[in-house]
């Protein structure tokens, strides 16, 4: 189980660590896929009030925390919601023009989350107090 946590953490944080710092300092070359008018509208507007700007940065300290193992279980809350939107993404707004990256990266995460499990157990706690009393 050791070996497969590690190997999940390397796919999952990698790419939103590469990618991330792409967008700050553009050393990719990739060509911009074809969206349809509702995406692009969509994308501009997320670019144009810096959204994104934050989301890279969650992308990047989610990913570097799951490459170094020092905090995974805080790097997955850091980055499931960001793989959520862009399973979201992929499925309402593109209708999977491309592969379905965000939902592979939703399933890898919910398997490192069963691997972590021990950590997020006490979010599953009800009623629970202020204080932790």
């Amino acid at each position: 189980m050791k070996v497969l946590a590690i190997v999940l953490r390397l796919l999952v944080g990698l790419p939103f660590v590469v990618l991330g710092l792409d967008f700050f300092l553009h050393f990719l070359s990739m060509p911009q896929p074809q969206m349809p008018e509702a995406a692009q509208q969509f994308a501009g507007v997320l670019m144009s009030t810096n959204y994104m700007v934050v989301v890279k940065i969650l992308e990047i300290s989610g990913g570097v925390l799951l490459l170094s193992g020092r905090f995974a279980p805080l790097g997955l809350v850091l980055l499931v919601p960001v793989t959520v939107n862009i399973a979201l993404w992929d499925a309402l707004i593109v209708k999977y023009s491309g592969p379905p990256i965000g939902t592979v990266l939703l399933a890898m995460e919910v398997v490192l989350i069963w691997l972590y499990r021990p950590y997020f157990a006490p979010l599953f706690t009800a009623n629970a107090k202020v204080g932790g009393g």
